[in-house]
């Protein structure tokens, strides 16, 4: 009896000691599911191809989570170089060619910061055609084999019609004017689109700073200046859908706006925007100083040399000057900033006294582009005869 209670023990324990160990075998299994669940989805997450991005036209695009190869069309590949990404571009545009035409007045890529600064992109292929490249080449476009295409563009139906003839992911970017708080605001809002889909982020958000830092720079400057002692100022020569004389001009021009100037035209629209005047309007204005964006140099000379502008103050208290311009082939921001602090020097002297006008406009440059900025800046100046009176 004894020995039956003893065996029965003994069996109860092995039981026990079974038990135990198949609890501990389902426990570590249990552990060994939950890490592969877990490993599992982290590899899914680190291989995901693609991504939505929603472009400056609210549209959603699915584009690839790594991007190495890009076109930017409509003026967009000036802030692809700025965000330093020039090396993923596989294609120009026409009229970013070195020299497109051997008439004064029509944008080429001599002409342009962002080309100037990175030659290496003139060896591209061109994806336009037609007279000045004003259709795309998508026979083009598609053997270049892109990832994505940026463009600039305010219409829905461009950026999806060129999706759709290429069956290439577009991101419509803004190309725009600056000069007011909603058109700085639109294009950071593009900046940063771009910054997010080349992983580009944080230079974006240095170029934005960079702007803003000379925009209080300038501000801080000319706070204190009483509007009646601001002269009379007119831009003249502002390029919109190609080059113009004098009567070019536009109502917010960036430079204006950014030091608080006195802008004759000012009443004209409330954005920055290219427009033509009647010489009458000019003359009745009468400003006492005129700056110029001199990419027509000989159809301007000779206007300020004829009647009526003759009689104009400006020009008989030789206030003329010559400024790298803004607009030409869309919106060069650095020029626009080197402009400001120009104009600045020349109407506000006392507060921009420590302004040297080629250091600074190097040390802009140099911020957006690199150390190829300096170089730039003054093939630039010397091109338009920038930062000079009109003799």
């Amino acid at each position: 009896m004894k020995r039956n209670k003893t065996l029965i023990n003994g069996i109860l324990l092995s039981m026990l000691i079974i038990v135990f160990l198949a609890a501990n075998a389902l426990r570590s299994g249990a552990n060994n599911t939950t890490v592969d669940i877990q490993t599992t989805a982290q590899l899914t997450s680190d291989n995901i191809e693609s991504i939505q991005i929603e472009d400056i036209l609210k549209r959603k695009v699915e584009i690839p989570k790594k991007v190495n190869r890009i076109l930017a069309l409509g003026c967009s590949l000036r802030e692809i170089v700025c965000v330093n990404a020039a090396d993923k571009v596989v294609g120009i545009e026409y009229r970013e060619k070195p020299k497109t035409s051997e008439k004064e007045g029509v944008p080429q890529g001599s002409d342009l910061p962002y080309m100037l600064v990175f030659p290496q992109l003139y060896d591209l292929p061109i994806v336009n055609v037609g007279a000045g490249g004003s259709d795309f080449n998508y026979e083009k476009i598609i053997e270049l084999n892109p990832d994505i295409i940026f463009i600039g563009t305010s219409e829905v139906q461009a950026a999806d019609d060129l999706q759709k003839k290429t069956d290439i992911p577009v991101i419509a970017l803004y190309t725009n004017a600056i000069g007011t708080s909603k058109q700085y605001e639109i294009f950071y809002n593009s900046l940063r689109i771009t910054g997010k889909v080349l992983g580009a982020e944080e230079r974006a958000e240095e170029l934005i700073d960079i702007m803003e830092n000379y925009f209080q720079d300038l501000n801080e400057r000319v706070k204190n200046i009483p509007d009646s002692e601001k002269p009379s100022v007119y831009i003249g020569g502002r390029a919109f859908y190609g080059s113009h004389g004098i009567s070019g001009t536009d109502p917010q021009w960036p430079p204006f706006n950014l030091i608080k100037a006195k802008n004759v035209a000012s009443s004209l629209s409330d954005i920055s925007c290219g427009m033509s005047i009647d010489k009458e309007a000019l003359i009745g204005w009468n400003p006492g100083t005129i700056f110029i964006s001199p990419v027509s140099l000989s159809i301007i000379n000779n206007e300020l040399k004829s009647t009526p502008y003759q009689d104009l103050k400006a020009v008989k208290e030789k206030r003329v000057y010559y400024v790298l311009p803004y607009c030409w082939y869309s919106y060069n921001k650095e020029n626009a900033i080197a402009d400001a602090y120009f104009v600045g020097k020349i109407l506000y002297p006392d507060v921009f006294e420590d302004i040297e006008i080629d250091k600074k406009g190097v040390e802009i440059f140099e911020k957006f582009y690199g150390k190829n900025g300096e170089d730039t800046y003054y093939k630039l100046k010397d091109k338009y005869n920038a930062f000079r009176k009109v003799e």
